[in-house]
């Protein structure tokens, strides 16, 4: 792992900086909720998601690091999260179309998204959440290779704009298993699209419901083999987590420099806010904050590029890193600012939009959950290896 941006990345960088940078949030600040299309149109001309769909399907095929090059230099500059999200969802399914998909897939669908289209992920149900293995979107197997999908499901971003969705379900007839991953269009019979969501913050990126009625699939839908998804989900999601602890680190940075910049300028009793103890704490939180994020979610994404068998664990762990800081920077800015940070403004949709990260990728508390069931997977794990050696030694002492 090399600890700084070689020559090519750094280019990289200053160039999505550069289309952050120039983003018009004042709609956001006034609550109109779209999606921002021309952004969106900007980051496909400027080749991002070339960086990381294989030379044989059109793109350019280097790796994830550039990628994430790009992405940070985004995150620095943007102020609030939606078109983030966005590019972490797409990344999300390239990245399990290039690990997952068959040739006829890859073609088909990572030629739409050098196209521009918009994917959705739908994971979440209604009544049980990102359980996935309660799941009650059903896959009914037929003959000839032939299923049939029913269920419903929530809070999908891109469902109202998606080209096409990424479906998890699971066989009919399997407890708490069989979980599967259907490759779903935009306008398939059988398929509805619910309005969009009215939420409190990311107003730029649309989300809402999909409901399926007797759905035709045919074994050519499925990503992947049928009853044998999860491993493959918790694979790629892994990636998202980690991006989701990246974003929320850098896009503090503007946010900080403008605070720090404020204290400095703003005067109680004749004296900078910036130089009482409480003002300072609250800036030096967010910096402690943002670090131990970025470099958590450094971490993570080289375990994860490399196969580490904790790398699950340490992308849950970038997340909730990640998201702490966010959250907790967003109501620390709020209470420096005061009555100007509760206004209608940066500050305020700023707060707003954070608050998202509690949730997105998942809550604290399922994360934590995968966080000890991954320590005791890796304890039995460590256990099991280290039991040969000790029966050698004991032979060797016998």
């Amino acid at each position: 792992m090399d600890l700084q941006w070689n020559e090519r990345q750094q280019a990289l960088r200053a160039k999505y900086a550069q289309i952050g940078s120039q983003i018009d949030h004042s709609e956001l600040h006034a609550g109109k909720q779209a999606f921002d299309q021309n952004t969106w149109d900007r980051l496909l001309e400027a080749g991002l998601w070339k960086i990381i769909v294989p030379a044989e399907y059109g793109g350019a095929g280097t790796d994830w690091w550039d990628f994430t090059a790009a992405l940070e230099g985004l995150a620095c500059s943007v102020r609030t999260p939606g078109i983030l999200l966005s590019v972490i969802a797409q990344a999300g399914m390239v990245h399990a179309l290039n690990l997952f998909g068959t040739e006829a897939q890859k073609k088909d669908y990572l030629g739409r998204i050098l196209k521009g289209k918009l994917s959705a992920t739908a994971i979440a149900d209604p009544d049980t959440g990102t359980d996935v293995r309660s799941t009650s979107s059903v896959l009914t197997p037929g003959p000839n290779e032939t299923f049939m999908l029913n269920g419903a499901k929530y809070n999908i971003a891109h469902a109202p704009v998606a080209d096409f969705t990424l479906v998890v379900c699971k066989l009919d007839g399997h407890a708490r298993d069989g979980i599967s991953l259907i490759l779903l269009d935009a306008g398939t019979k059988g398929l509805e699209v619910g309005d969009y969501d009215q939420k409190l913050g990311n107003l730029d990126l649309p989300t809402g419901p999909m409901k399926f009625t007797n759905i035709p699939l045919h074994y050519g839908d499925l990503l992947g083999v049928p009853g044998k998804g999860l491993r493959n989900l918790i694979t790629f999601v892994s990636l998202g987590r980690l991006y989701y602890g990246l974003v929320s680190a850098w896009m503090i940075e503007p946010m900080l420099k403008e605070a720090m910049r404020y204290a400095q300028e703003r005067q109680t009793f004749e004296v900078p806010v910036l130089e009482f103890q409480y003002v300072q704490k609250k800036l030096t939180d967010m910096r402690i904050s943002a670090e131990s994020a970025k470099w958590t979610a450094y971490g993570a994404l080289q375990q994860l590029l490399s196969g580490a068998p904790e790398a699950g664990m340490t992308c849950s762990i970038a997340k909730l890193v990640g998201a702490e800081a966010i959250t907790s920077g967003a109501i620390d800015l709020l209470k420096l600012y005061g009555t100007k940070g509760y206004h209608q403004g940066e500050v305020s949709t700023f707060l707003r939009d954070a608050l998202a990260f509690c949730a997105v990728g998942g809550t604290e508390e399922m994360h934590r959950r995968n966080i000890i069931s991954q320590m005791k997977r890796l304890e039995a794990k460590a256990a099991k290896e280290a039991a040969p050696v000790r029966e050698e030694r004991l032979l060797e002492t016998a």
